[in-house]
This record gives C-alpha cells, structure tokens and sequence, in this order.
C-alpha cells in the first residue's frame, strides 16, 4: 500500500512563484518571461518551466526592457534589487512571505544596532540574500564549530534560515544560554516546513520503505530525507528513471507498506507521478507473477503425445516463444475488467491474448528476417539452421514458422470460446477480438508495402498521414486499445464508456509507436533484446523518416545512403542517428510524443472511473515515456 503525510510538497510560497511565472507567461506571449537563477532547487520544476518558454538565468546583463524578470521564492541580495531598478528593467517579486518577514526583521534589528546571527548554510540562496539586508555583516551560524564565532561584547539578534532544521537553532540556543551571551531570537523557520518535517517522520515510523522527492540540491528535501532515513529504509529521487530501476528491483509487493513525501520545494503533481509509476509497477510486478504462472500451465497443456515427433517439436517451439513475454496488454485487459470489477475472471483472456501475441510476432519475423525476438533466436531462425545442411531448402524455415504463427491464432481462439462461451458477453467479446486482429492486419499490410512503394517509386506520396494510420492500426488497436477494451467488455461497460476510452486510448498507442521507433534507432541490442538496426535495414516509414522527407528534403539524400541498406555497420547507424538529429526530426518525434502523452494524462485524469485504476494507467503513461525498450 502507498501512503501520504498529511503535509508534504511545495508551501504556498513555493505554489505561487510557480504560478506567477505561468501567468506572466500566458499574460505577456511577445516577451520573453525570465526567473532570476533557479526558482525553487527542483530540476522537474526547471524542466516543464523550460517547455513553456519560462528560462532561469545567472546573468542580468543580458535582459533588455522589453524582457520581464521573476525573482524567485528564495528572495534576493539588496543590490540585485537596486540594479533592477536603476536600469528599468520590469520585474515581479514572487519571494516567499516568510523569507521577506526575514528580510524585515533584519533591517528593523539591524538599524537598532544589533549583530545578526544568521542560522542556515552559508551558500544557500535565502541565506546569501538574507545578509545583503544587514550589510553582509551578519554571522553565519552552519554548524557547532561556528559558536566560536560568537563573542560576549556583541549584542545578538538571531533569525533562521526558513528550511533549516531545528535541532542547530536548538544547540545554539543552548549555548548562548548557559555561556551568558546578550542575545534576542525570532524562530523563523517555516511551519509548513516543520509540518512537513514531523508529519513525514510519524509516517515513516510505521512504513517498510519511505520514497522522498525532491532536487538533490534543495536543502530542504535532503534535510527531509535524512530525518526519514534515521527512523526506517528510505530513498531520495530527482529523477523518475532513477526511480524506476531502484521499484523495479527493490523487493516490493501489494502488501509492502510505502511512504511518499516531497520537500518544500517539490510541486504536489510531481510527488503524484511518482506514486502513480510505483502503483503500477507494484500491480504489474503482482499481475505479471501471477500470469506468467498461469500460461505456463497453460503452455504445458499443448503437447499430446500421440502427436507426431514433428509436430510436437513444432508446438515446443511455439512454448518457447510464447513464454518470457512481458504481459503488458495482459495487464490492460485486467484493469479495463477491473473498472467494474474486481476478481481474476479476466486472466484467461490475458492469457488468450498473450498467445495472440505471439502468433503476430512469429508472423512478424518472418516477414523482417529477424534472428532475435525477445532476447531469444526466432522460431525462423531456429529452422533456418536445421535445414541449412540442406542444398535445397526451398525456404522451408519460413514456411514452418508461418504454420507455427498460424497456429497460435487459433489457440487464441480455442481458448477464449472455452473460457467465456456462456458469458454472457461473449458474442461482443469475440467481434471485438476478431476486429482487432483485423485492424493489426491491416496495419500489417502498410507496415511491409509502404517502405516497399517509398524505395522504390520515385513519385511516391507516402506522408505523415500514412504513418499514423499504421501506428493506429498495428499499435493503437493492438498494444493498447483493444487490450484494455476486451477487459471492459468482460467487465460488462456500457458502450458509450468504451467509445469514450478508444478515443483517449488511442493516442497512448500512437505516443508508444513513436517511442518505439525511436529506441529502435537510438538503443542497443542488448536492451531490446533484438537488432536495432532492422528498422534501417527494412526501410521503414515513420515519423522520423517522413518528417525529414517532407520538412527537410535537404538531408533525405544523405539519409538514404544508409537507410535501406543491408548488413549496415555500426558507423552507418551512428549516421543515421546524427542525420535525424540534426535535422531536427528527433526534437520533432519527440515533441509530437509528449504532446500526446500529456493530453492523454489529461483527459484519464478527467475520467470518472476508479481512482485505482486511474493511477494505475497514469503511471502506465509514465512508465511508456520512460522506457528504454
């Protein structure tokens, strides 16, 4: 199970230093909007900052009056303020309340003549601007060994750095006190802060594993981490890949009790991405055990003895292949069951299409050539090297692997009547299913004649339209679509909710094409388990390819040295690569892809389903756009 403090992620400080800058941004679209240095120590929050337009910048000297300048939560020096306002340029001051009552009072304290005491790290930002105000004459307290800095003839005021922790300004209060020191205090750490602080350590006292998120660099969410790290195991993450690789191998399950908090600085939906990509790979770590145990026993129902000994070998090496799958579709038809319902009525049907899936990418290599298909030598392959010691094998690999790929249609089928002939549903069921392979097909049919037509006929007019109709045909409906809608109808939904999920549904699919023709340039072999050099080899049409021969004819002469070409070397694909970089069509997949991605977390977002299932597919969404195969 996952947990939340009951306080946790950015302060209204923080929340309206963001806004501001959003709204500054849609309010003034013909001028540059800039944050002076990092708005809050959070790279996720610099990130989508930069994706709007919205940069951070070190250097002033390179605004102009028509630029507009945010000054960030943390607050400013005195001099930064002066210079601003001597040159005229425009700025909004979004420095945190509490930050500026500390400014406030240190002007008031100083001007009366006190010696400010300044308890927080020395380099920190709201430090740093804090001195300005008293001179930079203020005593910077970081650590015990600073007391000795301190002497019996000043007279003290001390304020505290708002995300600092409270045991130092407690060790110093201790000090001053017992060794007699003139001194005044205000405690000006933040609440929020302290609410965070001791609402997350009350949790991670009664969890098995704490997650923190937030900037590496942010004071606040280190301080955070190391408190929740002295009470039970605990992580601390800027980076959602990062994330991934340790819940995928950290021995976790549905029964592991986890907490999940962010610092100051860390915006509420970023915490929520995270927790979203943990709930779907807790369930799909479950699911995928639970399947994989059960198409085994199914696998094993195959053989009949009394087959003949070619046959059987046959069928053997159609298990092999139908075996280590990674169920990802499986697991879609689970969740569109479990929008309605909530027991494993759906596994066999996971299983069916697991089998289905099989069947196509045995169908598949044969039709690419391919040697390796899930880390493993095709069934294709396989035959090739048995009959090789033949002069004249009259392409019988091939032949053999299409029996073998045909085969599995009709498993699919043999089990799916088995299982659900009396449901009710079952009329619906197997229609949709039937539409499905058909829509594969016929994605399968422009997948292998389009790259065919653009190579060799000079007037061909294959575009972009071309592509999404095979990304939406041999993906969409495939990988995503018609998965999640079979469980739905198992689940006996209402025709207007799966119309409405088909539609959300398919743009997912088409933003996993995109990533997969990507890494199928941009990965290796030993991640994906197969050559990623196929895709040049076999010239195939997608967005990258068609936006270079459409936006930048200029590099399609260069690109088709090597795209199309056999037994390419890795310097021909390291062409490649630097080809579609440079002619901006990665930036530009990539671009369409996220675009995609966003809307279709927007609208599950807006969706009134379980609130289970939702996460489960936003953080499926998550788990899609950062995948490395």
């Amino acid at each position: 199970m996952i947990y939340f403090p009951k306080t946790y992620g950015t302060c209204s400080g923080a929340n309206k230093a963001i806004s501001l800058a959003y709204k500054l941004k849609k309010e003034n679209k013909n001028k540059n909007i800039y944050i002076y240095k990092e708005l809050l120590h959070n790279p996720y929050v610099i990130n989508e900052l930069k994706n709007n337009d919205i940069l951070c910048i070190d250097d002033l000297s390179i605004l102009n009056k028509n630029d507009i300048l945010v000054i960030r939560a943390h607050g400013e020096t005195k001099e930064t303020f002066e210079y601003l306002d001597n040159v005229g340029i425009e700025y909004h001051d979004a420095t945190c309340v509490n930050v500026k009552r500390v400014h406030e009072i240190v002007i008031d304290k100083y001007n009366s003549g006190y010696r400010i005491v300044i308890v927080g790290k020395k380099s920190h930002p709201e430090v740093i601007g804090t001195n300005s105000w008293c001179n930079n004459e203020a005593i910077i307290i970081e650590n015990s060994n600073d007391f000795n800095l301190l002497n019996k003839d000043d007279n003290y005021y001390i304020v505290c750095q708002t995300t600092i922790s409270y045991d130092l300004v407690s060790e110093l209060l201790n000090y001053l006190n017992i060794n007699k020191f003139n001194f005044d205090y205000t405690n000006t750490i933040c609440a929020h802060q302290k609410l965070i602080h001791s609402s997350s350590v009350s949790l991670a006292k009664e969890m098995d594993i704490m997650f923190v998120i937030g900037g590496k660099h942010s004071s606040n969410t280190v301080e955070l981490f190391n408190e929740c790290s002295k009470v039970c195991k605990s992580y601390h993450f800027d980076n959602l890949n990062d994330f991934y690789e340790c819940i995928k191998n950290e021995n976790i399950s549905l029964s592991t009790n986890i907490g999940i908090t962010g610092g100051g600085s860390t915006p509420h939906n970023q915490i929520l991405e995270y927790a979203n990509l943990l709930e779907f790979v807790m369930y799909y770590k479950f699911k995928l055990k639970e399947l994989t145990k059960e198409l085994t026993k199914y696998n094993n129902s195959f053989i009949n003895n009394t087959d003949n000994k070619i046959v059987i070998d046959a069928f053997n090496k159609f298990i092999n292949m139908n075996s280590d799958g990674k169920f990802v579709r499986g697991c879609l038809i689970d969740l569109g069951y479990k929008l309605n319902k909530n027991d494993n009525y759906a596994n066999s049907l996971a299983i069916a299409y697991e089998t289905f899936q099989t069947s196509i990418l045995i169908h598949d290599d044969i039709i690419d050539n391919a040697i390796l298909r899930r880390g493993k030598e095709t069934i294709s392959e396989t035959y090739n090297k048995e009959f090789k010691k033949f002069k004249h094998n009259e392409n019988i690999h091939n032949n053999l692997s299409l029996c073998i790929g045909d085969l599995g249609f009709f498993l699919t089928n043999d089990l799916i009547i088995k299982k659900y002939k009396n449901d009710k549903n079952f009329a619906k069921l197997l229609s949709y299913y039937n539409n499905i392979v058909i829509n594969t097909i016929k994605g399968e049919i422009l997948d292998v004649y389009l790259p065919f037509r653009e190579k060799y006929d000079i007037n061909s007019k294959i575009n972009e339209k071309d592509i999404l109709e095979i990304y939406k045909l041999k993906t969409s409906w495939y990988s995503i679509v018609g998965p999640f809608v079979l469980g739905m109808i198992l689940g006996n939904s209402s025709s207007k909710s799966i119309k409405e999920m088909e539609s959300i549904l398919e743009n997912i699919g088409i933003s996993f094409q995109i990533k997969d023709d990507i890494l199928g340039i941009f990965s290796s072999k030993d991640i994906l388990g197969k050559s990623v050099y196929s895709d040049i080899e076999e010239f195939k049409q997608t967005i990258l390819y068609s936006y270079i021969k459409i936006n930048k004819p200029e590099y399609l002469t260069k690109l088709l040295n090597y795209y199309g070409k056999e037994n390419i070397s890795e310097e021909d694909a390291k062409e490649v690569q630097n080809i579609i970089i440079e002619s901006g069509s990665l930036d530009y997949a990539k671009n369409m892809m996220n675009k995609l991605f966003m809307e279709s977390k927007e609208n599950i977002n807006n969706l009134n389903i379980s609130s289970y299932v939702k996460n489960i597919l936003l953080g499926f969404i998550t788990y899609l756009e950062i995948r490395e195969k």
